[in-house]
């Protein structure tokens, strides 16, 4: 609901002697009373009943248009709106509200359009100007949003909308540096978002920069002590540093109260794994592959089984792999690197040549797998 009071546009009621003019000017005052207390249906009545007395009157028509907006009907909201734009193009309210309903009917063009006619008569409403800025960054129109908010910043250089607007923007296109310097102005401002801690925390770890990540996924465990994208993030900064214990730790955390995602139920069966806790991993991967076909977990168990030296079985999944993909450029090499390091070079020669076999229409990957072989017989 728009706020029709101080503070708006200057515009005043004119003085009435008239009745029916006194008791329109009383009802436009209830429905906003009522409007602002959260009652939109009994607003709604009162503004149907001033129209009746006065069909035209600008007030109660902008007035509906805001109730019928928070009501959710749109059509009804875009009528009152336009009626008054018909007579007065430069009324503020009517623009505001008419925008408004634009974006929700995702008119964005439209309501970009009548936000920026509203902002030739007020350019320092920063909420206007961010709802510009948002419905551009909407259209993909970057370069322009991106100046809107720094506008906004201009005229109130802590205004988290635009803040979070322009993290968002860079975080969106990929420009993650500038992306964190906003989501860490916000958290300056508001330092227990935990939405933004973690994805603050991603981009660090993103770029390796883990001890940062690690610091903002464990301010967020100080405010939620089972937040499973910090959990998730702290498994993932102890696996690269090979603390499979550790990475361990924090993902059974989030087993507790959730069922885990496919990726990290795979990286908790690879990390007991490396672990030596071969039980333990092979329960993880089976179970995953029991609800359906998945090529990492189905990897998973074929690295358990080369350690186990089960190459029989190995080829079995390798050939399930194949079945789904048709082709492999990733795993046949995990796998024989595997054993390789685990001391098994023969066994991984068998392997390679068990899949020439089954690459023979593509001379690509063919050849992959022969250099591979010539790798090992020189190592060897």
């Amino acid at each position: 609901m728009e706020d029709h009071s101080a503070g708006e546009p200057s515009e005043t009621l004119p003085d009435s002697s008239e009745n029916t003019h006194f008791r329109v000017v009383t009802s436009f005052q209830e429905g906003l009373r009522l409007a602002k207390a959260g009652r939109p249906i009994e607003a709604r009545k009162v503004f149907e009943e001033a129209l009746r007395l006065e069909p035209e009157n600008h007030y109660v028509l902008t007035g509906l248009g805001d109730v019928l907006r928070t009501l959710k009907d749109l059509n009804g909201s875009a009528t009152c709106y336009r009626k008054v734009l018909r007579q007065d193009r430069s009324n503020l309210f009517a623009l505001r509200g008419m925008g408004d309903t634009c974006r929700a009917l995702r008119q964005f063009k439209r309501a970009t359009r009548l936000w920026e006619i509203y902002l030739q008569y007020r350019p320092n409403d920063i909420f206007v100007i961010t709802r510009v800025a948002d419905a551009l960054k909407m259209r993909g129109r970057h370069e322009e949003a991106e100046d809107h908010y720094h506008w906004v910043l201009k005229i109130n250089s802590g205004d988290r909308h635009s803040l979070m607007g322009l993290a968002d923007l860079y975080h969106k296109n990929g420009q993650d540096q500038k992306a964190i310097t906003y989501y860490e102005k916000i958290l300056k401002k508001s330092p227990g978002m935990i939405n933004i801690l973690t994805m603050v925390g991603n981009l660090y770890r993103r770029h390796g920069h883990y001890e940062k990540a690690e610091a903002s996924y464990l301010r967020t465990l100080e405010i939620d002590d089972r937040n499973p994208f910090a959990l998730y993030g702290l498994g993932e900064i102890a696996r690269r540093r090979r603390d499979y214990p550790r990475a361990i730790a924090y993902w059974e955390r989030i087993l507790e109260k959730d069922q885990g995602t496919v990726n990290m139920l795979s990286r908790l069966g690879d990390a007991y794994r490396n672990t030596g806790d071969f039980a333990s991993a092979e329960s993880i991967f089976k179970r995953l592959l029991a609800k359906g076909y998945d090529s990492f977990p189905l990897m998973g168990l074929a690295k358990v089984r080369c350690l186990q030296g089960e190459l029989d079985e190995v080829f079995e999944l390798y050939d399930q792999l194949l079945q789904h993909e048709g082709e492999d450029v990733r795993f046949m090499g995990e796998l024989g690197d595997l054993l390789v390091r685990s001391g098994r070079a023969e066994e991984a020669l068998v392997l390679y040549r068990h899949a020439l076999q089954r690459q023979i229409k593509n001379e690509k990957i063919r050849q992959m797998i022969q250099a591979l072989i010539k790798k090992v017989n020189f190592e060897s």
